[in-house]
């Protein structure tokens, strides 16, 4: 069962009344996004409030707004970025992105969406909004990309491999292409499952690597990982 807060070496997340937990792919998304050069930032369904933190954490100069539709885990992440180091540059929004309008656009949008195909069978209905992609279908997700981010800017996103060629057709619409793509093997000799995919407006060569967590098993953390979420995680 996951702990009713979650402590990281800068700030601490309760998430006992959020409907999704901290979990590898939220931090390892979060860890790999690159902040630099952004001003304003936006998380798309923010869950506990971990990546708007981890983008405070890294970038010291922008401004964080993230977007949250459950109730619940809305005023939960407002209080854990309240409780945080930089309260003053990041801002919670109980809110639809569906219908989010801004008056200045974003140069980095992130988003860790629903993206389960199907009908969902999760006992708790909240955790099951929060894990399906019928909540925020793809088509949805980067119409409000397109209306949000910036001539200039940049959106990354981790989802399921099998799902790839369909959310890269969409991004197409908008004229978002691929320009960072990282493959996610959780362990090394185990079949990738995530990509992490960072797109741009203007395209330009797309970079590709592949990450592995662990090496071997449990706990055998590659020194990828560890390198990559060492300034985060305690015991790293």
């Amino acid at each position: 069962m996951p702990k009713p807060s979650f402590r990281f070496k800068q700030f601490i997340i309760r998430q006992d009344r959020c409907a999704l937990k901290v979990g590898t792919d939220g931090v390892l998304f979060g860890a790999w996004v690159n902040y630099a050069g952004a001003t304003r930032i936006l998380d798309i369904g923010t869950g506990t409030g971990v990546l708007a933190l981890i983008a405070a954490q890294r970038n010291s100069a922008a401004s964080i707004d993230a977007i949250e539709i459950d109730d619940a885990s809305a005023e939960q992440a407002a209080e854990n970025a309240a409780a945080s180091p930089w309260a003053d540059r990041v801002r919670i929004h109980r809110m639809d992105v569906r219908r989010m309008q801004a008056s200045e656009p974003f140069n980095l949008i992130i988003c860790n969406p629903p993206y389960y195909a199907g009908y969902s069978n999760a006992a708790d209905v909240r955790v099951g909004l929060a894990k399906h992609s019928e909540e925020l279908l793809f088509p949805e997700l980067i119409d409000a990309v397109d209306r949000l981010l910036s001539p200039t800017g940049r959106f990354a996103v981790i989802i399921p491999l099998n799902r790839e060629e369909e959310f890269n057709r969409e991004a197409a619409r908008a004229d978002l292409s691929p320009v960072l793509r990282c493959v996610v093997k959780y362990v090394a000799h185990r079949p990738a499952k995530r990509v992490l995919i960072e797109f741009g407006r203007n395209g330009g060569a797309l970079r590709e690597k592949e990450l592995i967590i662990e090496a071997t098993g449990p706990f055998d953390y590659s020194y990828e990982y560890r390198a990559l979420i060492s300034d985060l995680m305690i015991g790293f």
